[in-house]
């Protein structure tokens, strides 16, 4: 139910905005505003997937430490624990990265919605959220596989 009211939401922010970017932009060319009509909508879907992409990556990330906090638990073999640590250290990194890349991504929906910036540096924002989220994705999912491979070998 909530999800469906955030993708409500959602949906309508990016009408008002495009609506609104639209009406600006309607005194320039056609081609200008196909052009821009375009970039909304792709911006506009890439907020939608970066927020849900987050979202399971720190449910993902949540779930890794509460497993490593069991298997240590279980075992207090000198070789485990020292890839246990290794672990949790990552896995605080990776969190605060998430951390990061949320705030910023939130930071870029209210540029947005509230005309904060000029077209160019949002589209640059936008740019550079794109290459960050991409490359923090991998970066997690190389040490998910790590983790899974390394320590529920051992458990």
């Amino acid at each position: 139910m909530i999800i469906i009211i955030f993708q409500a939401a959602v949906a309508h922010f990016w009408k008002r905005i495009i609506c609104r970017i639209l009406l600006h932009l309607f005194k320039k060319r056609s081609e200008k505003v196909k052009i821009i009509m375009v970039i909304m909508k792709d911006i506009g879907n890439d907020y939608q997937q970066w927020t849900k992409a987050l979202e399971l990556l720190r449910q993902e990330s949540a779930l890794l430490k509460y497993r490593l906090s069991e298997m240590v638990d279980s075992d207090e073999e000198n070789l485990f624990l020292q890839k246990a640590e290794y672990f949790q250290n990552e896995l605080l990194l990776k969190d605060e990265w998430l951390k990061k890349l949320i705030k910023e991504v939130q930071y870029y929906k209210d540029s947005v919605e509230n005309k904060m910036d000029l077209p160019k540096k949002i589209k640059a924002l936008h740019d550079n959220l794109k290459k960050d989220i991409a490359r923090f994705e991998k970066q997690f999912l190389i040490l998910s596989k790590e983790f899974n491979e390394q320590m529920l070998q051992h458990s």
